[in-house]
Protein backbone atom coordinates (compact mmCIF):
# COMPACT_ATOMS: atom_id res chain seq x y z
CA UNK A 1 0.00 0.00 0.00
CA UNK A 2 1.35 3.26 -0.89
CA UNK A 3 -0.22 6.65 0.09
CA UNK A 4 1.18 9.59 -1.92
CA UNK A 5 -0.54 12.98 -2.72
CA UNK A 6 -3.51 12.63 -0.12
CA UNK A 7 -4.54 9.22 -1.84
CA UNK A 8 -4.04 5.86 -1.31
CA UNK A 9 -3.26 2.62 -3.73
CA UNK A 10 -2.36 -1.01 -4.03
CA UNK A 11 0.78 -1.52 -5.64
CA UNK A 12 1.25 -5.49 -6.47
CA UNK A 13 4.89 -7.42 -6.75
CA UNK A 14 6.27 -10.32 -7.74
CA UNK A 15 8.06 -10.39 -4.73
CA UNK A 16 9.70 -8.41 -1.34
CA UNK A 17 12.99 -9.01 -0.86
CA UNK A 18 13.84 -7.23 2.26
CA UNK A 19 13.80 -3.96 4.34
CA UNK A 20 16.66 -2.09 3.88
CA UNK A 21 18.03 1.70 4.22
CA UNK A 22 19.97 2.83 1.40
CA UNK A 23 21.87 5.83 0.36
CA UNK A 24 19.58 7.04 -2.56
CA UNK A 25 21.87 9.08 -5.21
CA UNK A 26 21.29 11.48 -8.67
CA UNK A 27 19.21 9.35 -11.07
CA UNK A 28 21.04 8.22 -14.11
CA UNK A 29 21.73 11.39 -16.95
CA UNK A 30 19.50 8.90 -19.53
CA UNK A 31 17.18 5.57 -19.93
CA UNK A 32 15.17 6.31 -17.02
CA UNK A 33 11.15 7.82 -16.84
CA UNK A 34 11.77 10.82 -14.60
CA UNK A 35 8.13 10.89 -13.90
CA UNK A 36 8.75 7.75 -11.97
CA UNK A 37 12.17 7.43 -11.16
CA UNK A 38 13.63 9.34 -7.63
CA UNK A 39 17.10 8.09 -7.84
CA UNK A 40 19.48 5.04 -7.69
CA UNK A 41 21.39 3.05 -5.04
CA UNK A 42 23.38 0.35 -4.58
CA UNK A 43 23.01 -3.05 -3.27
CA UNK A 44 25.81 -5.02 -1.58
CA UNK A 45 28.22 -6.44 -4.91
CA UNK A 46 27.74 -3.10 -5.95
CA UNK A 47 24.74 -4.00 -7.69
CA UNK A 48 22.62 -0.65 -8.96
CA UNK A 49 19.32 -0.54 -9.01
CA UNK A 50 16.65 2.34 -9.89
CA UNK A 51 14.73 3.77 -6.49
CA UNK A 52 10.73 4.48 -7.68
CA UNK A 53 9.30 7.65 -6.52
CA UNK A 54 5.47 6.47 -4.65
CA UNK A 55 4.21 10.12 -5.75
CA UNK A 56 5.39 9.45 -9.67
CA UNK A 57 3.64 5.85 -9.29
CA UNK A 58 0.28 6.95 -8.26
CA UNK A 59 0.31 9.55 -10.51
CA UNK A 60 0.87 7.04 -13.70
CA UNK A 61 -1.74 4.86 -11.90
CA UNK A 62 -4.50 7.70 -11.82
CA UNK A 63 -3.77 8.43 -15.83
CA UNK A 64 -3.68 4.77 -16.27
CA UNK A 65 -6.35 3.82 -18.76
CA UNK A 66 -6.63 0.39 -16.74
CA UNK A 67 -5.34 -1.58 -13.56
CA UNK A 68 -3.64 -3.85 -15.77
CA UNK A 69 -1.56 -0.96 -17.89
CA UNK A 70 0.08 0.94 -15.15
CA UNK A 71 3.78 1.17 -15.96
CA UNK A 72 3.61 0.18 -19.20
CA UNK A 73 4.10 2.14 -22.10
CA UNK A 74 1.47 3.13 -24.55
CA UNK A 75 1.91 0.74 -27.20
CA UNK A 76 3.03 3.25 -30.02
CA UNK A 77 5.57 4.32 -27.85
CA UNK A 78 6.93 1.05 -27.22
CA UNK A 79 10.15 0.10 -29.41
CA UNK A 80 11.18 -3.50 -30.24
CA UNK A 81 14.58 -3.40 -30.04
CA UNK A 82 16.80 -4.77 -33.50
CA UNK A 83 18.47 -8.05 -32.04
CA UNK A 84 22.06 -8.14 -33.11
CA UNK A 85 22.56 -10.76 -36.39
CA UNK A 86 25.88 -11.91 -34.85
CA UNK A 87 27.10 -11.74 -31.28
CA UNK A 88 29.09 -8.85 -31.23
CA UNK A 89 31.08 -7.37 -28.43
CA UNK A 90 30.76 -4.21 -27.52
CA UNK A 91 33.23 -2.33 -24.82
CA UNK A 92 31.42 -0.13 -22.43
CA UNK A 93 33.61 2.16 -21.04
CA UNK A 94 32.12 4.68 -18.47
CA UNK A 95 33.03 5.54 -14.84
CA UNK A 96 29.40 5.83 -13.65
CA UNK A 97 28.15 2.07 -12.55
CA UNK A 98 24.45 2.84 -12.43
CA UNK A 99 25.04 4.73 -16.62
CA UNK A 100 27.63 1.18 -17.41
CA UNK A 101 25.20 -0.71 -15.78
CA UNK A 102 22.05 0.66 -17.94
CA UNK A 103 23.77 0.59 -21.15
CA UNK A 104 25.07 -3.04 -20.71
CA UNK A 105 21.65 -4.33 -20.35
CA UNK A 106 20.14 -2.30 -23.51
CA UNK A 107 23.16 -3.94 -25.46
CA UNK A 108 22.33 -7.25 -24.05
CA UNK A 109 18.65 -7.35 -24.35
CA UNK A 110 19.60 -6.42 -28.24
CA UNK A 111 21.45 -9.85 -28.54
CA UNK A 112 25.17 -8.18 -28.07
CA UNK A 113 28.15 -9.60 -26.07
CA UNK A 114 29.10 -6.40 -23.81
CA UNK A 115 32.13 -5.80 -22.10
CA UNK A 116 32.16 -3.20 -19.09
CA UNK A 117 35.11 -0.64 -18.25
CA UNK A 118 35.87 1.78 -15.03
CA UNK A 119 37.41 4.32 -17.33
CA UNK A 120 39.14 4.94 -20.23
CA UNK A 121 42.14 3.66 -19.29
CA UNK A 122 41.10 0.49 -18.09
CA UNK A 123 39.22 0.35 -21.70
CA UNK A 124 42.38 0.76 -23.54
CA UNK A 125 44.45 -1.82 -20.90
CA UNK A 126 41.69 -4.28 -21.66
CA UNK A 127 41.54 -3.76 -25.49
CA UNK A 128 45.81 -3.41 -25.70
CA UNK A 129 45.93 -6.99 -23.78
CA UNK A 130 43.26 -8.44 -26.33
CA UNK A 131 41.45 -10.97 -23.93
CA UNK A 132 38.78 -10.80 -25.99
CA UNK A 133 38.08 -9.60 -30.11
CA UNK A 134 35.79 -6.10 -29.82
CA UNK A 135 34.14 -5.46 -32.25
CA UNK A 136 32.69 -1.68 -31.02
CA UNK A 137 33.59 0.66 -28.17
CA UNK A 138 31.30 2.76 -26.26
CA UNK A 139 33.00 5.51 -23.98
CA UNK A 140 31.89 8.21 -22.03
CA UNK A 141 34.02 11.34 -22.12
CA UNK A 142 34.49 12.38 -18.41
CA UNK A 143 36.00 9.52 -16.69
CA UNK A 144 39.45 9.67 -14.63
CA UNK A 145 42.45 8.72 -15.64
CA UNK A 146 41.93 8.63 -18.98
CA UNK A 147 38.97 10.15 -20.55
CA UNK A 148 36.76 9.47 -23.74
CA UNK A 149 38.92 12.17 -25.59
CA UNK A 150 41.87 10.51 -24.71
CA UNK A 151 40.78 6.96 -25.34
CA UNK A 152 39.53 7.91 -29.13
CA UNK A 153 42.83 9.47 -29.59
CA UNK A 154 44.62 6.48 -28.41
CA UNK A 155 42.65 4.22 -30.36
CA UNK A 156 43.22 6.15 -33.42
CA UNK A 157 46.86 6.19 -33.23
CA UNK A 158 47.12 2.28 -32.86
CA UNK A 159 47.32 0.52 -36.13
CA UNK A 160 45.66 -2.59 -34.27
CA UNK A 161 42.44 -0.10 -33.36
CA UNK A 162 42.68 2.48 -35.90
CA UNK A 163 39.38 1.64 -37.90
CA UNK A 164 37.79 0.47 -34.58
CA UNK A 165 34.43 1.57 -34.37
CA UNK A 166 34.06 3.94 -31.81
CA UNK A 167 31.23 5.91 -30.30
CA UNK A 168 31.41 8.92 -27.44
CA UNK A 169 27.96 8.93 -25.15
CA UNK A 170 28.40 11.96 -23.19
CA UNK A 171 26.31 14.42 -21.27
CA UNK A 172 28.98 17.64 -22.86
CA UNK A 173 26.63 18.45 -25.69
CA UNK A 174 28.45 21.43 -26.69
CA UNK A 175 29.23 22.32 -30.18
CA UNK A 176 33.51 22.47 -29.60
CA UNK A 177 32.97 19.03 -27.69
CA UNK A 178 31.12 17.06 -30.49
CA UNK A 179 33.35 18.89 -33.03
CA UNK A 180 37.02 17.87 -31.01
CA UNK A 181 35.51 13.58 -30.75
CA UNK A 182 34.56 13.55 -34.35
CA UNK A 183 37.47 15.19 -35.19
CA UNK A 184 39.79 13.04 -33.02
CA UNK A 185 38.04 9.46 -34.95
CA UNK A 186 34.88 9.08 -33.12
CA UNK A 187 32.19 7.50 -35.40
CA UNK A 188 29.19 8.75 -33.74
CA UNK A 189 28.98 11.54 -30.58
CA UNK A 190 25.46 11.17 -28.70
CA UNK A 191 24.23 13.18 -25.38
CA UNK A 192 22.60 11.36 -22.67
CA UNK A 193 20.33 14.45 -22.15
CA UNK A 194 18.68 13.53 -25.57
CA UNK A 195 19.18 9.57 -25.10
CA UNK A 196 17.17 7.65 -27.28
CA UNK A 197 17.87 3.95 -26.95
CA UNK A 198 16.81 3.05 -30.62
CA UNK A 199 18.96 5.73 -31.97
CA UNK A 200 22.18 4.11 -30.01
CA UNK A 201 21.20 0.67 -31.45
CA UNK A 202 20.67 2.29 -35.25
CA UNK A 203 23.61 4.01 -34.60
CA UNK A 204 25.63 0.65 -33.53
CA UNK A 205 23.95 -1.30 -36.60
CA UNK A 206 25.07 0.75 -38.96
CA UNK A 207 28.71 0.87 -37.42
CA UNK A 208 28.92 -2.80 -37.02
Amino acid sequence: MLRAGGTRLALAVDRLHDVRPLLVLPAPDFGADPELIAGTAVLPGDVPVLVLDPDGLAARAAVAPSAGTMGQAPRSATHEAPRASARATILVADDSITTRTLEKGILEAAGYRVVVCVDGQDALDRLRAEIEPVDLVLADVEMPRLDGFGLIQALRADPRFARLPAILMTSRGDAADVARGLDLGADAYLTKQKFDQRQLLDTIGQLL
